[in-house]
């Protein structure tokens, strides 16, 4: 399975620091709600994009700077899809106290795919399973 790159490492995230790129460039949509398997655990997302997420309710022992990898993705409510996203935390805390705010570092096709026709709305996506 192929996977886009998006932040390969460390020092190519500097390169784009540096060139501007600190900046979020994708708009962060709050509906529809997606869901998203961490480690086996389904959460909500607050807010996502194509190039990162924010849920809520995050209880686990993910910190700032650690790499992980989400399981699967779908709308809250419906189907999930296995995936294959490695993401990055930024950020934990937040208002709640218990927010998890990621960039995804590398996504594979299929899953991008999934993402697009989420944010797009497309009907396979709005099936319940």
């Amino acid at each position: 399975m192929s996977a886009l790159q998006i932040w390969p490492d460390q020092e190519s995230s500097d390169v784009g620091v540096q060139a501007g790129y600190h900046k979020r460039s994708a708009t962060r949509v709050n509906n529809p709600k997606l869901c998203v398997g961490i480690r086996g655990r389904l959460y909500q997302t607050i807010n996502w994009s194509l190039g990162g997420l924010l849920i809520g309710d995050y209880d686990g022992v993910l910190v700032p700077g650690d790499v992980f990898e989400l399981d699967s993705i779908g709308r809250a409510g419906k189907k999930m899809w296995p995936v294959m996203v490695t993401a990055r935390v930024v950020r934990t805390g937040g208002e709640s106290g218990m927010e998890l705010a990621a960039q995804f570092m590398t996504i594979s096709a299929p899953a991008f795919d999934i993402l697009e026709g989420i944010l797009l709305r497309r009907a396979v996506y709005r099936t319940p399973s």
